[in-house]
């Protein structure tokens, strides 16, 4: 641990933040292992996914397990670089730059087809290989050479097109988390297109006064939603209200509600981070803040991460078991005794990482490194996975 800062903390703190390293346990690279396919380089949602007729590996799941594995100090080795490359190019359209996955298919859209678009493109980056294709966003910015290019969407057109679709979307507590998800996982396009700001600028006229977050009242929807949008505000255009976003904070995780999932968990801290982030000369006098109740918060934290953790050695995203779909598109099996990737990545190393950094603390990234070579040796010697289940009677989109 970077411990800059670290004395400054009051004792109570520093104790609940050394709890938090339990949150990133050597068991979870053994999962990791358990969910590799051998044959793609791809990683599956779930143990029961991986064991499932029909289902596939995933760019999404795959980008979660190999920033897990980065975060905690393991390093990719060249062949596995080439072989999961690979088979990632091969996701790639060449119609439109976006990449499709073998478990949905050409069906994707909408924000699922942004996500894979930014987790197949980030595996390629990891690796150091070039997309097949121009990525949607090139061809944006490529337009006046080329007008006829079916991957842009119609609301990037100009900027009262974008305003027109951003007054169409829902900004209510019930649909905040989506619209702002949404945005976020466009905003590559929206910034290629020249128009990041026209959204920031829209956003503070949506912003709820009392609470300087999204949608009415205060809950974890509403820090959501914050966390989302959060990517479109930088030190020349900082999040407003910053003493209302920490008074919301500390209000969320002090209150009577838990938090009910991963994510719930883990956002606020992201969205935090982003706020302090766009304020960086006054950060420290920001973080100073949170230190009165700060033990309390991070403890919190922690015990509500630990009643997802499943017996696989990762987390469940919420307290029924693993996740099953994701914006509508089928993940896994959703079973209550597994974890899934989403929920192992986010209540785990994310969530401890997070903290950290809400308190202005560089956390130790190097817990997984003395594995590394042991690791990729099991991986690159595992057998083919063998399917033992039928085919899920669910729908691939619903």
């Amino acid at each position: 641990m970077n411990t800059t800062g670290y004395d400054a903390l009051p004792n109570d703190l520093k104790e609940a933040l050394k709890r938090c390293d339990i949150l990133a346990g050597v068991d979870q690279l053994e999962l990791f292992y358990n969910l590799y396919d051998p044959k793609t380089g791809g990683f599956y949602h779930t143990i029961s996914s991986r064991d499932t007729e029909g289902m596939t590996p995933f760019g999404e799941a795959t980008y979660f397990v190999l920033e897990a594995l980065r975060a905690g100090g393991i390093t990719l080795p060249d062949w596995y670089k080439k072989k999961v490359g690979n088979w990632v190019l091969n996701h790639q359209d060449e119609g439109d730059g976006f990449f499709y996955e073998e478990l949905w298919g050409k069906i994707t859209s909408g924000g699922r087809l942004h996500r894979d678009l930014s987790y197949n493109n980030g595996i390629l980056e990891m690796c150091d290989i070039k997309p097949k294709y121009p990525l949607p966003a090139e061809r944006i910015k490529n337009r006046a050479e080329n007008e006829e290019i079916a991957s842009i969407p119609d609301y990037l057109s100009s900027k009262e097109a974008l305003i027109a679709h951003l007054d169409s979307l829902p900004w209510d507590s019930a649909h905040i988390w989506g619209t702002c998800g949404n945005l976020a996982s466009a905003r590559s396009l929206i910034t290629a297109a020249g128009l990041r700001y026209t959204v920031t600028e829209y956003a503070i006229k949506k912003q709820n006064p009392e609470t300087a977050l999204w949608g009415e009242g205060l809950s974890w929807m509403n820090t959501n939603g914050a966390m989302k949008i959060s990517g479109f505000f930088d030190e020349e255009h900082p999040f407003p209200m910053v003493d209302k976003v920490i008074d919301s904070f500390i209000k969320l995780y002090t209150g009577d509600i838990p938090p009910s999932s991963a994510t719930w968990i883990w956002n606020p801290f992201v969205m935090l981070n982003a706020v302090i982030g766009t304020h960086k000369k006054d950060a420290g006098k920001i973080r100073e803040l949170l230190y009165e109740r700060g033990a309390e918060i991070v403890n919190c934290a922690v015990d509500n991460a630990l009643k997802l953790k499943k017996a696989d050695g990762g987390f469940a995203s919420s307290p029924s078991g693993a996740i099953g779909y994701v914006q509508g598109y089928l993940m896994g099996l959703g079973l209550p005794d597994e974890s899934d990737i989403d929920g192992t990545l986010i209540a785990g190393y994310r969530l401890r990482n997070s903290i950290h950094y809400a308190f202005g603390i560089q956390p130790d990234k190097t817990y997984y490194a003395k594995y590394n070579d042991e690791f990729w040796e099991k991986c690159k010697n595992k057998a083919p996975v063998s399917k033992i289940y039928p085919r899920p009677d669910k729908p691939i989109k619903r």
